[in-house]
């Protein structure tokens, strides 16, 4: 018996630890919120998913002020609510997946081994719009004849292709030349310089820096029941202007030629606003944001309609489409630029009977 006991005593005692160190581990929704968001950051590769969360009739009343629908708005409902957008991401790797109503990999594009892959079911486009196959086969067999647009008959039948972006290196060189530009920096696949600098290490910490003090300082945290998704939180704030008005002056500072484009804290409605997420392996899995309350007069009665993006931190598969027609982008740029050329031209000999 008093080895039992003291068997039991162990027992007791080692499951006190175990649970005290439990809730030791226990963080506050704030700092697990935090800590998703910047493991989430952080994570070199995976997939996002963006898709519309609602019913037809609730989409209709949030975004269309529940007026009768149309066969033609019910459509494009259909086509919202079905849908997706998928974007994913790995090192050297990027691919776009569009999912049409049902129509899956409506549009696909891949960058792999730095050429970009891209593709579309052109019949299933065609019937989702209420396009003709008659009138398809004619644009493409109209336009497919032109010299150097032979690959488009290939994209009609739903093939890949895939374009080289290196020689365009040299092609914007010359032209630089051409021009008196400056040559001295090294040019990227679409032709912009990189001379400058990428932004320093220290003003990107600034701008996360700026953020998360924004954030720390306006939204407050609540813990609601796990589901399926993760670990569910809701981040609310006060005001959505305040809170807008808050980060604006933020993202001025670092978005350079854009600041100008951001509207005024006027065109943000003074009302609560909250952001749902959920944690999954300590890494945020969900994002839902209520468009009901981005409206200063949300419908009464409305049921849930919010924008859901998924995040997966698995290894996307985003290999090179084998037998993809290859296009010759820097022949069709040279040709269009020898056609503006001569535009150019025709236009400066019409001016020069006004002289």
């Amino acid at each position: 018996m008093t080895h039992f006991r003291r068997a039991l005593i162990a027992a007791v005692v080692s499951t006190l630890v175990l649970a005290g160190c439990g809730a030791a581990e226990k963080v506050s929704p704030r700092v697990a919120m935090r800590d998703a968001i910047k493991a989430t950051t952080s994570q070199k590769e995976g997939t996002f998913t963006l898709t519309m969360v609602g019913s037809e009739a609730d989409l209709n009343a949030v975004l269309n002020q529940g007026v009768p629908l149309s066969d033609e708005d019910r459509e494009g409902l259909t086509l919202l609510r079905n849908g997706h957008i998928a974007v994913s991401t790995a090192p050297d790797k990027f691919g776009l997946e569009i999912k049409a109503g049902d129509l899956e990999h409506a549009i696909e594009l891949r960058y792999v081994d730095k050429k970009l892959y891209a593709r579309a079911d052109v019949a299933g486009l065609a019937k989702l719009f209420g396009a003709s196959p008659e009138e398809i086969n004619q644009t493409v067999q109209a336009m497919s004849s032109q010299p150097g647009f032979e690959f488009l008959a290939a994209a009609a039948n739903g093939k890949w292709l895939v374009a080289d972006f290196s020689p365009l290196k040299g092609m914007f060189e010359g032209m630089a030349k051409q021009f008196g530009l400056p040559t001295g920096g090294s040019t990227d696949t679409t032709g912009a310089s990189s001379s400058s600098s990428p932004p320093a290490a220290g003003d990107l910490k600034a701008l996360k820096d700026a953020l998360g003090k924004a954030f720390s300082d306006n939204v407050t945290v609540e813990e609601l029941k796990s589901d399926d998704a993760g670990d569910h939180y809701l981040a609310k704030v006060a005001s959505l202007r305040a809170f807008y008005a808050a980060l604006r002056p933020i993202f001025q500072q670092h978005a350079g030629t854009y600041a100008g484009e951001l509207p005024p804290d006027s065109a943000v409605p003074d009302k609560p606003g909250a952001l749902d997420m959920w944690i999954k392996s300590g890494r945020v899995s969900r994002l839902e944001l209520d468009l009901a309350q981005l409206s200063a007069a949300p419908p009464a009665g409305a049921g849930r309609v919010a924008l859901r993006l998924d995040i997966s931190d698995a290894a996307p598969t985003l290999a090179a489409p084998p037998d993809a027609v290859s296009v010759d982008i820097a022949g069709l740029l040279q040709k269009f630029l020898g056609q503006f050329g001569q535009f150019l031209q025709g236009v400066g000999a019409g001016m020069s009977h006004y002289d």
